[in-house]
């Protein structure tokens, strides 16, 4: 199967709205919540925590089976727990299972937001052995749970910064060169080439060897390998 990352310079993995024109040096993930118009090209498929309280229905379960036999619709997500926004963490987990178990079904990887909830969501990736990759997109932790989250399996998708602290420093230069992406996440006024240049200088490589380790990345995660 054709790679969608033949041509890809610069891989934005998650955004929530085609923003770029067509360009072949950049390519956009878009996560698409159900059942909200979005532009894009390449994209997930998912019920958003904030956002809903209700499981996959029959019918919406067909519609997701439908999204994923698309070749430009490259998994599930963004899906997960936030203990800080949306329904009671009860109601996240159940609507997160239901769109695992599809995951797990058709073996399919997804994309996780995860805010104060990693510890229930390492418990719940045990019950799903079949989805080939996880990541947790968004993340702005310390460089000790992405450690403890890349052992478990997961990928990680650095949150945009304005400010470089000490402590984005210590994270991106502590993440394996084969485990991470980098994302815009549609932060305005963040452009992902800007964040390609900022992270090759902090782990101290070529922007042209960051690139291609992403891009082999995106390529091994999403089963283009």
């Amino acid at each position: 199967m054709d790679s969608p990352f033949q041509k890809t310079t610069y891989l934005d993995f998650h955004n929530h709205k085609k923003r770029r024109k067509l360009n072949e040096i950049i390519t956009e993930i878009t996560s698409v919540h159900y059942g909200k118009n979005t532009e894009y090209e390449l994209f997930t498929i998912g019920k958003h925590p904030w956002w809903t309280t209700e499981e996959l229905s029959p019918e919406e379960v067909a519609y997701f089976k439908g999204c994923l036999s698309q070749k430009n619709c490259l998994g599930i997500g963004e899906v997960g727990l936030d203990k800080l926004n949306g329904p009671e963490l009860l109601i996240q987990r159940k609507v997160l299972e239901s769109q695992l178990k599809l995951a797990n079904e058709l073996q399919k990887p997804v994309i996780i937001h995860c805010v104060r909830a990693f510890d229930t969501l390492l418990k719940i990736k045990k019950d799903f052995p079949k989805i080939p990759n996880w990541c947790v997109h968004g993340f702005s932790r310390h460089a000790i749970l992405a450690e403890q989250l890349i052992h478990q399996g997961f990928y990680i998708s650095l949150m945009p910064v304005r400010e470089v602290t000490n402590k984005y420093i210590s994270l991106l230069k502590s993440l394996p060169e084969d485990r991470f992406f980098l994302e815009t996440d549609s932060m305005p006024n963040i452009k992902i080439e800007d964040i390609y240049l900022q992270a090759s200088k902090i782990r101290e490589v070529s922007q042209e060897t960051l690139q291609k380790q992403l891009v082999k990345n995106a390529e091994k995660f999403f089963g283009y390998e």
